[in-house]
């Protein structure tokens, strides 16, 4: 008789628990006050990272962003006189789309694309948080590094080494974007 009480009582509180979350705010996607274009870049980001520009002049923002996945790609772009391979991850916000480039083979990107490799398209199909730290490397460098949770605030999985099949990797994060997407 006391499991069924257990088992009645464990029920109630996931119950609650739903209707709990079910009440809370929706929580605004975006940052505030940002830019359209943000360039991902331990250096030029004034120590925070990510940044705009404002009159060729870097603006750093705030570490946190929420929105749902629109594309991720790989443009090749003119920065200073020369063709250079970018990432570029574009997300939709409530204030509109917002395109994050980094390097195609810097530690941002390539966490971002091992977490989105790894991930189902049914979860990149709600909102992602993106959360950037700074991480020290163990050359002493220092790189922007990113934390990435889906829609319940569970970190998505992102563990990789340069070693890794990049192409693969790159070929499976795009596959699951785009089915992520087409599923809205």
């Amino acid at each position: 008789m006391s499991t069924n009480i257990t088992d009645f009582n464990n029920l109630l509180e996931r119950i609650a628990v739903a209707l709990e979350s079910r009440d809370q705010p929706r929580v605004k996607q975006g940052f505030s006050d940002y830019d359209q274009k943000v360039y991902c870049n331990v250096t030029k980001g004034n120590g925070d990272g990510w940044y705009s520009l404002v009159d060729d002049v870097a603006m750093t923002q705030k570490p946190v962003f929420r929105g749902e996945l629109v594309s991720i790609g790989f443009p090749t772009l003119a920065r200073r006189g020369q063709d250079v391979r970018k990432f570029h991850l574009v997300m939709q916000t409530d204030d509109g789309t917002v395109t994050f480039e980094s390097g195609h083979d810097c530690f941002f990107s390539k966490t971002i694309l091992a977490a989105f490799a790894l991930s189902s398209p049914e979860m990149l199909s709600r909102p992602i948080q993106l959360a950037t730290y700074i991480k020290q490397l163990n050359t002493g460098d220092k790189t922007l590094a990113v934390s990435l949770r889906d829609h319940s605030g569970n970190r998505l999985q992102s563990d990789w080494t340069n070693d890794d099949d990049w192409k693969a990797i790159a070929m499976a994060a795009m596959c699951n974007v785009n089915d992520a997407v087409a599923s809205r």
